[in-house]
């Protein structure tokens, strides 16, 4: 696992070399495209945020703040209902570019330096960041999520989940979908997962674990587990009927399996 994510982090380090962005003018430019029934976009920055909002069906619009936009190689394309964005960045510029789609839209989003943010997207999709952080509330369905350096933070999420961080935290609050595969891995970093039910009510998550710190921190679990396997570091055992399945590796840093406030 450790090779695994040295080698995550030197291929988001490489893809995000860090900029630094002057002050300088400044330029939006907006592109509306009408779409069918599938949409799907693809953003790629260099330098900069990315943000997905869920507006009208049948339309994705985009819009891009382009920092010293002489220094911007910026391209628009539809092929289809596919949208692509690509927004090369030299130095001393940067693109901030926002996605208002409907909310069926898959999505496949990577930044160098900056973050990614969306809300009550319904979809599956794809996040890469070099340095930066993650940002998704509402999602519902199969994401993978990658970040160098920074965070990813998951809210109100429904559905599966492949999460990898290098130098940060996860913290995940919702559901894992019966039948779904998620795992979690962090080098240097917490993972905080809060799951919904009542102890007391007999509503306990219906997850298998599989968590495991590899060198430095605990494992701790709220909730009422049929263990197969304990220790501070490790806990293998099953919540409930176990129909959805949780693995979670990290380096150095603790595994907290809590119990939703809300």
């Amino acid at each position: 696992m450790k090779k695994a994510i040295v080698s995550l982090l030197l291929i988001l380090v490489l893809f995000g070399t860090i900029s630094l962005v002057a002050c300088g003018p400044t330029e939006t430019r907006t592109n509306a495209f009408s779409v069918g029934s599938s949409p799907s976009v693809e953003v790629k920055v260099g330098n900069g945020n990315v943000s997905l909002v869920v507006g009208p069906e049948g339309e994705i619009t985009v819009t891009a703040e382009l920092q010293n936009p002489e220094q911007v190689e910026y391209q628009v394309s539809q092929d289809g209902d596919s949208i692509t964005v690509d927004a090369k960045t030299r130095s001393g510029s940067r693109a901030d570019v926002t996605v208002t789609m409907p909310g069926n839209t898959e999505f496949r989003l990577s930044t160098g330096n900056g973050n990614v943010d969306a809300v009550s997207v319904q979809a599956s999709g794809a996040v890469n960041v070099g340095n930066g952080s993650i940002v998704l509330d509402g999602v519902r369905g199969h994401v993978f999520g990658n970040v160098g350096n920074g965070n990813i933070t998951l809210s109100d999420a429904a559905g599966a989940f492949n999460l990898n961080v290098g130098n940060g935290n996860i913290e995940f609050q919702g559901e894992l979908t019966p039948g779904g595969e998620s795992r979690f891995n962090v080098g240097n970093g917490s993972v905080m997962m809060a799951l919904p039910g009542s102890p007391k009510g007999g509503i306990i998550p219906s997850v298998t674990l599989d968590l495991e710190v590899e060198q430095d921190g605990k494992v701790r679990c709220d909730w009422p587990v049929t263990v197969q396997e304990q220790a501070e570091q490790r806990l293998v055992g099953t919540m409930g009927d176990g129909e959805a399945a949780l693995t979670v590796r990290t380096g150095n840093g603790n595994i907290t399996i809590a119990q939703a406030t809300h």
